[in-house]
């Protein structure tokens, strides 16, 4: 457990809140006045805007590894995690290991998405809410061949450190759990499923971002280089030039060049129970003409309302209007891939559960609420007309969605409780103790 007299952990424990990166960074910084011996912390680069990606080490052991949070904008709970399993490294230290947490890896978009971070309702979530592009986005460039300061530095490090595991902590709004790695993941079944019933999290079995994996066990997936190199990423529909090498540029596969691994671990901010039937789905190919309609007319609708602010907008360069521009986009190319008039056919090739469905609904709920969100926020930021027409849409959208799927807000100490059992069952796995 997070020790409660740091920031971070009076703010997880005390207040049932995710750290600000101030509160997380001042925990670090705690932990090396206390432990000059164990723990030291050093500045590894700076971001676009100039702000500085901060490392935490604690320990002396001879193998690495490292936890990255903060790869995402609007997901907090690795903050929380994060605090969890440096107290862990520093109060149960491992004489094999040595322990590295980059606090946060996109501190821009941290800075921009902050005010979601006191959410409890989905409402409040996406009243303020924010997520960069996807070419923006520090553990996704390099496999599209993006060359941005926060994903050199991040695989310089990988390079300095050789980690024999690379933990990168994820979350979103509405879900459950699940696990992606770079190697067979089939032995943190066990520890993955019990820690996940402990801490009343269902385990998700049908996410889009999954579909093309090899599911090794319910909610643990194997992800491959070649996986990556034909994602169609369901947030953007994205995939990597031909010149880039895809997935062997990115971060996740990074660690394989020394003989390491990756291990992503999905964490919800709010619990559905709608999303862990594996029964064969009925009628599924009507059901994926119907999600696949809601994403077109939604995005011709959203669409047609930008078209008309744009003569108020001062510049069509603002990161929350190229933020806007990802998940746009990426709602007629996921209505075509999985309409089975135009490419959903191929996601038929497969049983189909209710599962798997259920998991394509939900991001035919979520996609166009995210875009209506950033728009929202783009348009009162340029005093536009057009923003008051947004506030009923996003209502109206985001209602929907709560009323489909009833999200239950859990709290933030479940979420990094997980997150970390997860991580600690992992290391142990790789590194069992002597």
């Amino acid at each position: 457990m997070t020790d409660t007299t740091t920031p971070a952990g009076r703010a997880v424990h005390l207040h049932d809140r995710y750290p600000t990166l101030t509160e997380l960074t001042d925990t670090a910084h705690q932990l090396a006045h206390r432990r000059p011996d164990r723990c030291r912390v050093r500045t590894i680069g700076t971001s676009r805007a100039g702000r500085p990606l901060t490392l935490l080490t604690v320990g002396h052991g001879p193998h690495h590894i490292l936890v990255v949070s903060g790869a995402h904008a609007d997901e907090f709970a690795a903050r929380a995690a994060t605090a969890d399993l440096a107290h862990h490294a520093l109060t149960t230290p491992h004489p094999d290991l040595t322990w590295h947490f980059l606090l946060c890896l996109d501190p821009d978009g941290a800075h921009l998405a902050e005010a979601s971070r006191h959410a409890r309702t989905l409402s409040a979530y996406y009243d303020h809410y924010y997520r960069p592009a996807a070419d923006e986005q520090p553990e996704w460039a390099p496999a599209i061949g993006i060359d941005l300061p926060e994903s050199r530095t991040l695989l310089d490090l990988i390079d300095e450190l050789r980690p024999t595991l690379q933990f990168s902590l994820h979350s979103t709004d509405i879900g459950g759990t699940f696990l992606q790695a770079t190697d067979d993941p089939t032995p943190l079944t066990a520890p993955f499923t019990r820690s996940a019933a402990h801490h009343g999290i269902p385990v998700e079995a049908g996410n889009y971002d999954t579909f093309h994996l090899h599911e090794s066990a319910p909610g643990l997936y194997l992800m491959t280089p070649h996986h990556i190199d034909h994602q169609e990423s369901s947030t953007g529909m994205l995939t990597p030039t031909a010149h880039t090498d895809g997935g062997r540029a990115g971060t996740w596969f990074a660690p394989r060049r020394h003989g390491g691994h990756s291990v992503l671990i999905e964490v919800p901010a709010f619990t559905s129970t709608r999303l862990g039937d594996t029964r064969p789905a009925e009628a599924a190919p009507h059901h994926l003409r119907t999600h696949a309609d809601r994403l077109r007319r939604r995005g011709a609708h959203l669409t047609a309302l930008l078209d008309a602010a744009r003569p108020h907008l001062p510049t069509p360069d603002t990161p929350l209007l190229r933020a806007a521009r990802t998940p746009l986009t990426a709602l007629d190319q996921l209505a075509d891939a999985w309409d089975p008039d135009v490419h959903g056919h191929r996601l038929l090739r497969t049983p189909m559960t209710d599962s798997r469905l259920t998991g394509i609904d939900l991001w035919s709920h979520r996609l166009p609420v995210r875009a209506a969100a950033l728009l929202r926020r783009a348009l009162r930021a340029a005093h536009a007309p057009q923003a008051a027409l947004f506030d009923h849409l996003l209502n109206d959208w985001r209602t929907r969605y709560q009323q489909r799927f009833h999200p239950v807000w859990l709290p933030v100490a479940r979420q990094a409780a997980h997150q970390a059992t997860t991580v600690r069952a992992a290391v142990a796995l790789r590194h069992p103790r002597r």
